[in-house]
């Protein structure tokens, strides 16, 4: 058991330290490697009231971190659901922890999502003032609730004191969570003014598909991560309460 937890505590680590070099390679490219505009016109979006396109120019380097954490959001809405499935099936409480690890690390993700969403619009579609670029759009919308969901089971589950019931309660609503993700995804389609619905344009240039590509893959391995040292962290928690309480 030992040998065990010690293979998953090496293999956290070695995630961890991949996960921070993607991270700096994908900020380095994205301010010394992409270009600041890949033709005239190609990097806009259309403003709310249906005016002219505004150029991003240099604000669109935000996208990649903004992107691949959506990713790392869905990852998270996926690990809760197949954690809360296993938890049932089996009754083992490291799926328990899965769960609750998901969780945690995608209330980081979904805040980074936001943040930078937020800040993004600001400048492509706001007046440049904070918070300017919030209009309660179906995309802005449904990614706050997911977030709110994400919390929401953190919380509750701390609320409830019976274990038993506090292990259904987990993996009941890491299933539900699951389906959340694809809904905040197609909300896109829905009355939708001012937040892009592709970035075909934007991946025109072989720089930018190439830096969005390797921050896609630097942030989910730092993601796979989190929740790994996470699942590690809470079933070492759970041991010492077990040994306190017997």
């Amino acid at each position: 058991m030992k040998a065990d937890s010690s293979k998953a505590w090496v293999v956290a680590i070695v995630l961890a330290i991949l996960g921070f070099a993607g991270v700096q390679v994908t900020l380095y490219l994205s301010y010394f490697y992409t270009p600041t505009q890949v033709t005239p016109g190609t990097l806009w979006v259309v403003t709310p009231d249906g005016g002219a396109p505004i150029s991003l120019y240099e604000s669109y380097r935000i996208f990649f971190i903004h992107l691949p954490s959506a990713y790392a959001t869905a990852s998270c809405c996926a690990l809760t659901a197949l954690g809360g499935v296993l938890l049932l099936l089996t009754r083992k409480p490291v799926w328990e922890s899965l769960v609750v690890s998901a969780a945690e690390v995608g209330l980081c993700v979904g805040a980074l999502v936001l943040l930078t969403g937020t800040l993004w619009a600001d400048y492509a579609w706001g007046s440049g003032r904070l918070g300017s670029g919030w209009n309660w759009e179906p995309r802005l919308t449904t990614m706050l609730i997911l977030w709110l969901a994400f919390a929401a089971l953190v919380v509750v589950r701390r609320a409830v004191e019976i274990q038993q019931l506090r292990t259904q309660v987990t993996a009941v609503y890491g299933i539900l969570l699951g389906p959340l993700y694809p809904l905040v995804s197609k909300a896109i389609e829905i009355n939708q003014t001012s937040h892009p619905r592709n970035f075909s344009d934007l991946m025109s240039a072989p720089e930018i598909a190439l830096t969005k590509q390797i921050a896609s893959v630097g942030v989910l391995v730092a993601l796979l991560a989190l929740v790994a040292l996470r699942v590690q962290w809470n079933e070492l928690a759970r041991q010492i309460r077990m040994e306190r309480s017997a």
